[in-house]
């Protein structure tokens, strides 16, 4: 399949107008439209429904589209990769979720630029199963997820674990008593964040099934500004609140009764790469860190 006719493809699908993605592209329209048609052609199938005003993709047109997206991605990717390696000895892309990079692993990743400067470095950011595509894309070389895969041909290696706790602004009347049981917790001013397995089973089993939050946030950030500004308590990772809680910005709430579970993180890499050196020095410095064995 041609990289040219699946560029043109994609950046019609995007405009919907075959006139914009041959100036998007540099192109003349005569060209767009041809190497369209070779991709139909190839395919067997149109690709676009078209008149004098509207441009509409057909099914499937949006059955090749993500493919046709991976593809391009990939390409760029490999471009990207190989362009890294001058003036450096070596590259090493990471990927993480937001509140891995921002909490825990943003250390590791100073030492590791100021430690190997011939090793350019970049990073990848998405809940886990964008990390694990990474990984299969071969977009990553390292993977680090809350939750381990089933590969093969790819090693699991588990790291660090990061508590779950109950935390409040110091004059919060919750925080001031300093403790709640677990069914209270249905009726505190609760902004809710779900850390996932198996913090969401430990909410389902210990909250009533009726229970709905009156603010959930996707973002552990945002959530701790909302704390700080007196919305409410959360339960947050010890790592998200540890320098509030050192400093006395927020305070701890002890939970009686069933404790949250606390939340496992997996470095996930495939086998061939474990090897590499610049892998090697990663896995190395997650050690010194103390986030793996």
């Amino acid at each position: 399949m041609d990289f040219e006719q699946l560029r043109a493809f994609h950046t019609v699908a995007q405009t919907k107008n075959f006139t914009k993605a041959a100036e998007i592209l540099h192109l003349v329209q005569s060209t767009v439209t041809m190497r369209i048609k070779q991709l139909e052609e190839r395919i067997g199938k149109p690709l676009f429904i078209r008149d004098k005003r509207n441009v509409e993709i057909t099914q499937a047109g949006l059955s090749l589209l993500p493919y046709a997206e991976r593809i391009l991605k990939l390409a760029q990717e490999g471009i990207s990769e190989v362009a890294s390696l001058q003036p450096y000895e070596d590259r090493l892309t990471i990927g993480s979720l937001m509140s891995v990079w921002s909490y825990t692993l943003e250390p590791v990743l100073k030492e590791y630029h100021y430690r190997y400067p011939n090793i350019a470095v970049k990073t990848k950011t998405g809940h886990s199963s964008d990390v694990i595509q990474y990984l299969l894309d071969n977009i990553i070389q390292i993977g680090i997820v809350y939750i381990p895969p089933s590969l093969p041909n790819f090693e699991v290696i588990p790291c660090f674990e990061d508590e779950i706790v109950l935390v409040g602004p110091p004059d919060h009347p919750i925080t001031r008593e300093g403790t709640v049981t677990v069914k209270d917790i249905a009726s505190l001013p609760l902004l809710y964040v779900n850390w996932g397995s198996p913090f969401h089973e430990w909410i389902h089993n210990n909250l009533p099934r009726s229970f709905v939050p009156k603010l959930q946030v996707d973002q552990a950030g945002l959530a701790l500004d909302l704390i700080k500004e007196g919305l409410g308590i959360s339960l947050m990772t010890r790592s998200c609140v540890k320098q509030e809680l050192m400093d006395g910005t927020l305070k701890e709430i002890v939970i009686q009764g069933s404790k949250p579970p606390k939340r496992s993180a997996y470095i996930v890499l495939p086998h061939e790469k474990k090897n590499r050196p610049s892998v090697e020095k990663w896995l190395s410095l997650m050690r010194e860190f103390n986030y793996m064995t």
